[in-house]
């Protein structure tokens, strides 16, 4: 017999093998999600510079949690973990959501939207780095190279290529954002040990869940404050598309991606998110689009492309939920 104290069920089964691909061809399905993604910033900004940064991270990830731990529960048939696990889940949804989305949601709120698509992008800098200080995958020196240029890029960025246009507020939407990227490469690498043992839809809604109770004290003292009244109808469109379109059907049209293609060419879609991150952040907003930027843009693009430029690794980073 089972003793109930040592273990939480899990199933065996996996959700690739049950549920069917939205889209037949992988490589449309990916632009979709790159393009969602991609607005998700624009559209997110407009709701968190409403109710706060904290209050729609939480009720957004609450509202995600529920929805899929019965998506997990309706495609899998046990949603349930193994007890000795729980706190490595804790410590991933630390990472990824109870302190990453604080970060990443006041970033949003005060810098440009298209800054914050391509700061974000820079996170497989943190897997490639820690993989190599760990000796577990050998690192070139175009690798090193694309570091520092991606670094440069971040500088030029946010400086907007010259001193005096720096912005006290943007820059501190910049750092805080810088800061989130790091916590999702953080989260990206250590995800790959639960990913062995579980499917990417069990990893991904446990993080969730749990960063989710993370996030609540942090957010407490903001959401006890927000004003019923300040929940109108761009309000509740912006929730529904970071709930429904970012999180949820990214999240399975992503996993498909995966599973067709590759964890590798999948993961090469963050650059079209980006630039579509970019082209909403101007549509929205009226972002600035001038040479200084486009720069700044090019030498992230193109020194984390060097740096993901290298040997097949020794494992596979497979992360599902990807930006707002």
């Amino acid at each position: 017999m089972r003793n109930s104290e040592n273990y939480i069920p899990t199933s065996s089964s996996h959700p690739e093998e049950k549920s069917e691909p939205l889209v037949k061809n992988p490589y449309i399905s990916l632009l979709m999600v790159s393009l969602i993604w991609g607005i998700n910033f624009s559209i997110v900004k407009q709701g968190v510079m409403i109710i706060g940064p904290l209050s729609f991270s939480l009720i957004r990830f609450t509202v995600s949690s529920l929805i899929m731990i019965i998506l997990l529960w309706r495609i899998e048939g046990n949603p349930f973990i193994k007890k000795k696990d729980i706190w490595y889940f804790i410590f991933l949804g630390a990472l990824g959501f109870g302190i990453y989305q604080p970060l990443w949601s006041y970033g949003l709120r005060l810098t440009l939207a298209s800054h914050s698509a391509i700061l974000l992008s820079i996170s497989p800098i943190v897997v490639v780095l820690i993989a190599y200080f760990k000796k577990e995958e050998n690192v070139e020196w175009y690798n090193f190279l694309g570091i520092g240029i991606g670094f440069l890029g971040v500088t030029f960025l946010i400086s907007q290529g010259k001193p005096s246009s720096f912005s006290p507020h943007i820059l501190l939407g910049d750092i805080l954002t810088l800061l989130a990227a790091i916590c999702w490469g953080l989260y990206s690498y250590f995800g790959k040990h639960m990913l062995r043992k579980y499917s990417p839809l069990k990893t991904s809604c446990w993080s969730i869940i749990f960063g989710t109770f993370i996030m609540f004290p942090i957010s407490y003292f903001e959401i006890i404050d927000l004003d019923l009244s300040d929940m109108t109808l761009p309000v509740y469109l912006s929730m529904g598309y970071a709930i429904f379109l970012s999180a949820i059907l990214g999240y399975i049209i992503w996993m498909n991606g995966i599973k067709k293609i590759g964890a590798s060419r999948t993961s090469a879609f963050q650059y079209v998110t980006q630039i579509f991150g970019v082209i909403g952040a101007w549509l929205f907003f009226k972002e600035p689009f001038g040479y200084r930027f486009l720069i700044g843009m090019v030498l992230v693009t193109f020194g984390v492309w060097l740096t993901q430029r290298k040997p097949r690794p020794l494992f596979n980073v497979t992360n599902p939920l990807v930006k707002e």
